[in-house]
Formats: C-alpha cells, structure tokens, sequence
C-alpha cells in the first residue's frame, strides 16, 4: 500500500465524509466581479477537501458575494499549500455561508471544472499535510 493509500484509508476511519475534509490554515485570495467591477479579498482557510475549500472571511466579501447578479454566486480563489511551491487557481462556486459574529463568517467554496493533472496535485498537497501532521510512520501503523 502507498503512502498516499494510506492516509487516504485513514482519513476515511476519522471522518464519514466520501471527500475528507485537511486542516489548511493559509492566506487565500479571492476575486469576484460585483456590482460591475472586480473585487479583491485576502482570507484564511479553515479547511479543504478534493472538492471544496472553506473559508474565514468578513461580512464585506459575503456582501459583495450576494451583491452578484448571477446564480449561482461564482468567484477566483488562489492559495498554495505551505510547503509547497505550486499555487492553486480555481474558479468557486459558493455552496453557504455562516455568520459566527457580528463580522465573522465561514464561506464554503466548490471548486468547479478541475482536471486531472491539477485534481492529482492537490490530493499530493493534502497527502502531505497529512503526513506532516501525523508522521509517516504514525500513518503506516495507523493502516495495520
């Protein structure tokens, strides 16, 4: 069994979901066009998984989000995985938002019409989170 097998497997047992969600806490840009012009924000991640990013954010960008006359609300989101040189472009689609404070959210993002050499290089970023986190060997013992 591979490496990459291996946490797969074990993110599988601690997690029900069929695409597990990895810890990422990383700076995200996210552009999108409101209100006829092109809009910048710089925001945390909280979380990723093969199909979707979520996201820390303020009210302005969820603003500016719902303020899009299309449906559904889409935006560019760009952030790379520390340790790792290549950066992530995506176009999103907005799946929710949550308002946790007066000025705090939690945005999620489904990532759209991904190929296959870039699907292939962010499952190798989330791998190795996960083996930066629970250490090789903690996932190989793990998996017996």
């Amino acid at each position: 069994m591979t490496s990459q097998q291996i946490i797969q497997s074990n993110l599988r047992r601690l997690e029900r979901r069929i695409l597990p969600r990895c810890e990422l806490d990383t700076q995200v840009e996210v552009s999108l066009e409101s209100r006829g012009e092109i809009r910048e924000y710089s925001v945390k991640s909280i979380n990723i998984s093969m199909r979707a990013i979520e996201l820390s954010c303020g009210d302005a960008l969820i603003q500016a989000i719902l303020a899009q006359s299309t449906y559904p609300h889409e935006c560019e989101v760009s952030f790379s995985i520390p340790g790792q040189s290549k950066e992530y472009n995506f176009t999103t689609h907005v799946v929710t938002h949550r308002r946790l404070s007066q000025n705090e959210y939690q945005l999620v993002l489904r990532f759209c019409e991904m190929k296959k050499s870039v699907q292939e290089k962010l499952l190798d970023g989330l791998t190795t989170i996960q083996v930066a986190r629970t250490g090789p060997a903690k996932a190989m013992s793990m998996a017996s």
